[in-house]
């Protein structure tokens, strides 16, 4: 009977990758049998199948309506009956071959213990012991309901009932592969292998936690934290949480960057990135960031004023949503975003299918930077890829829409001085350049520094506006301080947008009080 429950349970059991040890610091594949490996090829080629076909189904039902659906009808009878049969003879020989395989066996009760088992150690523990198939962990953190996002308060354009069903499919089966190609199977197919060796580096380290976050909108979220807290440097009592780009993920991301740099970090995957499930619409990131956050203040014991978010690329909307819908966290690092998907999307789509691109950009991806990162009320760092290539709508700096995103938030913040029709010239002249010297030769007269730090060191530091700042000011003066404050919230790194942020970059934000005159 013991042999049976075991066949059972390996039938349905997950796909094991590592059998990891932390304390010797060392770990070792899973050896799989030779039955077992053709069963899990037939697998993945019925993903691949799946997956092709799914693509091709727009294309599919424009011949079926314009030739007859006969054929395909035939194609989906004759192949209906081989292939359930296929799929549960792989299934039976699978599960033969794990249960005749020791160390699956041994995983598998272990892994249905832990599963059911409400001992949160325990669960830790297992998941420190194994890696694999992490879809079928059920999860270790759900978010509260009220924790529930909307974005209606920003949202330009709801979709008319009657026409959801096409923005759907344009939306999952071409505006995602695009918005965000990490949610793709190909991709997370192509890079598993190197995904899971690059998890494996962090779970052999005693100082980090795996875990599952299930969202109020049923996204399943995975996460790994690494806890610097404890060790000599007080860095490690502030926690970073990262969010990665839309073909990033925490194991090969920008993860490592705050740990480098000596603070504690908690990175996730978007929704359906590697071993995370869903779909990356925008309420999706919101939930999930929401979610995460939620489990860095409850679970993981850090208040607010501890947590800093950084988020490179497209992480930049679910960094600019978290800190505007929690303004106490202390600061948020913005690394080569934008403003506003809308005016990268149009010039990657045919002019016809304009109106098309922003009502579902608007409805499914309204990843709208700029407006939510205005709202925040604490520092913020911005930090600008001087050549890249993604997020530039002619590849010069000018052209890079991080410096839209800047100059929304600086115009929201300092209306006074930002709004100056003089200053803006000067503003669009800084743009261009990637230095600060070069900046600094257009400034007219000599830069009083003393004189910018009295006055910008005077105001609180966390205010949505300071519309006071400016008045009564010459036109001069307006541009000293503008550019100073422009000099303080944005940085410039002089490589590509796909460049990893060296640890020496990572910095906290600027406030007004560090430019206080000290006593």
């Amino acid at each position: 009977m013991e042999i049976i429950r075991t066949f059972r349970k390996c039938i349905s059991g997950p796909r094991l990758y590592f059998l990891c040890s932390n304390v010797e610091y060392s770990s070792e594949s899973y050896q799989r049998n030779s039955i077992e490996k053709c069963c899990d090829i037939m697998f993945d080629s019925c993903s691949w199948i799946i997956t092709i076909v799914t693509y091709l189904s727009p294309f599919i039902a424009y011949n079926a309506y314009k030739h007859g659906p006969e054929p395909y009808i035939a194609i989906a009878k004759g192949t209906a009956i081989p292939a359930l049969s296929f799929y549960i003879l792989a299934l039976i020989l699978r599960g033969a071959a794990r249960t005749a395989n020791p160390t699956y066996a041994e995983f598998v009760n272990l892994y249905y213990s832990a599963q059911t088992s409400s001992d949160k150690e325990m669960r830790h523990n297992f998941l420190k012991k194994y890696d694999f198939e992490f879809h079928h962990w059920s999860a270790d953190f759900i978010a509260s309901p009220n924790n529930s996002s909307s974005l209606e308060t920003i949202r330009g354009y709801t979709v008319p009932f009657l026409l959801r069903p096409f923005y759907y499919i344009v939306a999952t089966w071409l505006a995602k592969p695009l918005a965000y190609p990490g949610s793709t199977y190909p991709l997370n197919a192509i890079l598993r292998s190197q995904l899971d060796t690059s998890r494996l580096r962090y779970l052999e380290k005693d100082n980090v936690r795996r875990a599952k976050l299930r969202t109020v909108d049923g996204c399943e979220i995975d996460t790994m934290f690494f806890d610097n807290r404890g060790s000599d440097n007080d860095k490690g009592n502030t926690l970073v949480i990262t969010s990665e780009g839309n073909g990033g993920y925490y194991e090969v991301g920008c993860f490592e960057i705050p740990q480098k740099a000596g603070y504690s970090s908690l990175g996730w995957n978007h929704p359906g990135f590697g071993h995370s499930t869903g779909l990356p619409f925008d309420t999706a990131e919101m939930n999930s960031i929401e979610a995460v956050y939620e489990y860095a203040t409850t679970e993981l014991g850090f208040s607010d004023q501890n947590i800093i978010v950084y988020g490179w690329s497209i992480g930049g909307f679910p960094t600019a949503y978290i800190a505007h819908a929690h303004p106490n966290i202390s600061s948020a690092i913005v690394d080569a975003s934008f403003d506003d998907i809308i005016p990268l999307a149009l010039p990657r789509m045919p002019q016809l299918l304009e109106g098309m691109t922003v009502r579902c950009c608007r409805h499914y991806f309204n990843l709208h930077n700029s407006l939510l990162l205005s709202k925040y009320p604490g520092p913020v760092r911005i930090i600008r890829r001087s050549r890249d290539e993604i997020i530039s709508t002619n590849e010069r700096p000018d052209g890079n829409r991080g410096n839209e995103l800047l100059g929304a938030l600086l115009l929201q913040r300092y209306p006074t001085i930002f709004g100056d029709e003089e200053v803006q010239k000067y503003v669009r002249s800084w743009y261009a350049e990637t230095g600060t010297i070069t900046r600094r030769l257009s400034v007219p007269g000599e830069l009083d520094r003393k004189f910018c730090a009295t006055t910008v060191g005077s105001l609180p530091d966390r205010e949505e506006s300071y519309p006071e700042l400016g008045t009564g000011l010459s036109t001069q003066e307006k541009i000293q301080l503008a550019y100073y404050l422009f000099d303080k919230y944005l940085t410039d790194f002089d490589v590509g947008h796909n460049s990893p942020l060296p640890p020496k970059h990572f910095e906290v934000p600027w406030k007004h009080s560090d430019s206080a005159p000290k006593n």
